[in-house]
């Protein structure tokens, strides 16, 4: 490519020499130049490495880190140099297109980036560099505006790799200088030796005070890959780890975090979490002394209430729905988690999770509580055996009488829940003066998400049913439906409601939709309607027919579609379920009194109904169950069942006083991450699951 360009520019002098075009042919004679000038050649074996990588090396990569050397120099503040060298193939388009652009963060609160180097160096050894100031962007970072957070210092810087090919290997350099670190006089982190693309090798040095103590562990190690050396030479400590042969972690759907799964390498010279409980302590606390205005608010939320959890949920959510979610002004003295004066975030009325964290601890301070601000490492775990304080959220704990813990999340300004369901089964950290240990949010009882479906309908002589459908929801399953129709108008939620019906039962016609109020969290979400399910009863062979229920649904709650998430045969890395929940259906249908049989006839149209398919989960095993003549409250139905320490799922259909059939369906997930070994319980459940949607109402003609 480049031997095309300059053969057309060589030719394009010549043609403004001869037609007497100096000035032009100066300006494209500079062009030149400034070609030749960007070109570079590695000295003559220094590349030869990067010949033996390809297809036949790794045949299922995109990519490869063929070679990357990182080294950290620290000094007694925290502060600390970063030095980084890497050497990335691309193998095919796919890594192609996702290594054009590179991409690095950086938080100028603490730290300056700057990328010294960069080159792409050819599959012929050619070596080609990019002009970086010409192919990059610094801009401010679009996740956190995402969240409602605008903060200028938190930025990206974007450099475009241009004439990148496959085959090519990007080849960089980057100094990172970190002049603040978040916990002062402490130095730790986190380092990735495994990546979603092959690494076949990485260095990692750690160099500083030789009287610095440093605990260091590598989790989730791969054998024989890793290899560490230690000298102490002049007072300086040098610890270094060699990771070689190091293979792709391959992402499976609905997998937790990959940074949980990775082999890394942990390293702080913290001595406890306690420690850092303390540090947030003398962080935050400052901070909370409640002006006159927050103390009159108090009292004025909690008059005439005398129960602690109504007081609470006062307080609760007058700084959930009153202060609203943003973030302008940055922190001064450590950004990120260092929240504002109380006073300002209430003066202001808008505050980001920390802020409004801090908040709610003043207010229920001022109530009599005994309560904390909480960091938390959200929809994740850390690990604790090595503190290293990389938390990403704040929150606030309440202690109540008999050693009872609730944890409260005012960020949401449209949830009843105190604390969401996705901010469960995550680390936190509750700030302490005498310091805390690491903890773990606690997993909220199935039963606390519960949706129950009452389903009330009779059939009709032209095989349609007809009826009324109830739906409650608490829990999360309440979150999601409140904050959605929140969010929309009269209309669009009445259409909001008919999709859910129809998605889950299709033909179904449906009319008068009611719902209660979303801004009401006194009391549960929910909502109901009339329904009309024209031909509801199916020919069968000869003198048989079927009548397909409206509980014949694959996903009959707000939670359930959550099953789907096993899409695989099988899998090796858990699967996030990320909720626990219960889902409890009840369909009663009443047949025509005329004409009936104690075996439940169904009148006018001349059908009786001799039961419901049973379906066993041998090939092969389907029958009907006749009613015994006489029975007045018989079990016609009770086969689908499963209940383990993950799951339970059961199906009943029951014959009630001889005209009334009942249909109870339930599914309970008690684990919100299901271990790769017991996949195949998801899988049996959505077995389960499609083969109750197959089982009809078997009727015979009279």
């Amino acid at each position: 490519m480049d031997r095309v360009v300059m053969t057309i520019i060589t030719r394009k002098w010549l043609e403004c020499c001869l037609s007497g075009k100096l000035i032009l042919s100066v300006q494209i004679a500079v062009v030149f130049c400034v070609l030749s000038a960007v070109r570079c050649q590695v000295m003559a074996g220094e590349t030869d490495f990067l010949k033996t990588i390809g297809r036949e090396t790794y045949p299922h990569a995109h990519a490869v880190v063929v070679k990357e050397e990182e080294t950290m120099i620290f000094r007694e503040d925290g502060s600390h140099r970063v030095f980084d060298e890497v050497f990335l193939k691309v193998l095919d388009d796919k890594g192609l297109r996702e290594n054009a652009v590179q991409t690095f963060s950086i938080n100028r609160s603490y730290s300056d980036l700057e990328l010294r180097y960069l080159a792409v160096i050819k599959e012929d050894g050619t070596c080609i560099q990019v002009d970086i100031d010409a192919n990059s962007r610094e801009d401010t970072a679009s996740r956190y505006s995402r969240m409602n957070i605008y903060n200028s210092l938190q930025r990206d810087l974007k450099v475009f790799v241009p004439g990148l090919e496959v085959g090519d290997t990007i080849h960089y350099r980057l100094f990172r200088n970190v002049f603040k670190p978040v916990m002062e006089n402490r130095i730790y982190g986190v380092v990735s030796a495994q990546h979603t693309i092959p690494v076949r090798l990485y260095r990692f040095s750690l160099k500083g005070p030789e009287h610095v103590r440093i605990k260091w562990l590598v989790k989730d190690e791969i054998p024989e890959s890793v290899r560490y050396r230690e000298t102490v030479s002049g007072g300086e400590r040098v610890m270094a780890w060699e990771f070689s042969n190091v293979p792709e972690i391959v992402p499976e759907p609905y997998m937790p975090p990959v940074d949980r799964l990775v082999m890394r390498l942990l390293f702080s010279s913290i001595d406890s979490w306690e420690a850092v409980s303390r540090w947030y302590y003398g962080l935050v606390e400052p901070r909370l002394k409640p002006t006159g205005e927050i103390t009159a608010k108090v009292r004025e939320l909690v008059s005439g209430l005398d129960a602690d959890m109504e007081k609470i949920a006062a307080i609760f959510y007058f700084v959930a729905r009153e202060i609203r979610y943003m973030g302008i002004t940055a922190e001064s003295g450590r950004p990120g988690f260092e929240p504002h004066d109380v006073g300002l975030t209430f003066s202001r009325r808008h505050g980001v999770c920390r802020d409004k964290a801090a908040l709610l601890v003043s207010m229920l301070r001022e109530a009599g509580f005994r309560a904390d601000p909480v960091l938390m490492r959200m929809r994740t775990r850390l690990d604790e055996e090595i503190p290293v304080p990389y938390f990403n959220h704040a929150v606030t704990r309440v202690l109540l009488g008999g050693g009872r813990v609730l944890y409260l999340d005012p960020t949401s300004e449209t949830s009843r829940q105190f604390l969401p369901d996705y901010e469960r089964d995550c680390s936190c950290l509750v700030a302490s003066s005498g310091g805390d240990s690491l903890a773990v949010t606690p997993v909220q009882p199935p039963e606390e998400n519960l949706v129950t479906i009452a389903v009330r309908s009779h059939l009709k002589p032209n095989r349609s049913l007809l009826g009324t459908i109830r739906v409650r929801c608490t829990g999360f399953a309440d979150t999601v439906m409140r904050s959605a129709m929140m969010r929309k108008g009269r209309r669009e939620r009445r259409d909001a409601i008919r999709r859910f019906f129809r998605a889950r039962r299709p033909g179904i016609e449906l009319a008068d939709i009611h719902w209660s109020d979303p801004a009401d969290r006194s009391k549960p979400f929910s909502f109901r309607c009339e329904f009309r399910l024209p031909e509801a009863v199916l020919p069968g062979c000869g003198h048989v027919c079927f009548l397909v229920p409206v509980s014949s649904m694959k996903h009959m709650g707000v939670l359930d579609g959550l099953i789907d998430r096993a899409g695989m045969v099988e899998r090796r890395y858990p699967l996030r379920l990320d909720y626990t929940f219960v889902t409890r259906l009840t369909e009663s249908i009443r047949f025509p009194e005329k004409n009936v049989h104690p075996n439940l006839s169904c009148a006018t149209t001349g059908h009786h109904a001799i039961g419901c398919s049973k379906v066993s989960r041998k090939a092969g095993d389907h029958r009907a169950v006749q009613m015994p003549d006489g029975a007045e409250d018989a079990i016609a139905c009770d086969r689908m069942r499963l209940d383990t320490d993950l799951f339970s799922w059961k199906t009943c259909f029951r014959l009630e006083g001889g005209s009334e059939l009942v249909i109870k369906r339930e599914l309970t997930v008690r684990k919100t991450e299901i271990p790769a070994e017991e996949y195949h319980q998801v899988k049996t459940i959505q077995s389960d699951q499609r083969l109750g949607i197959l089982i009809p109402v078997i009727m015979e003609d009279r």
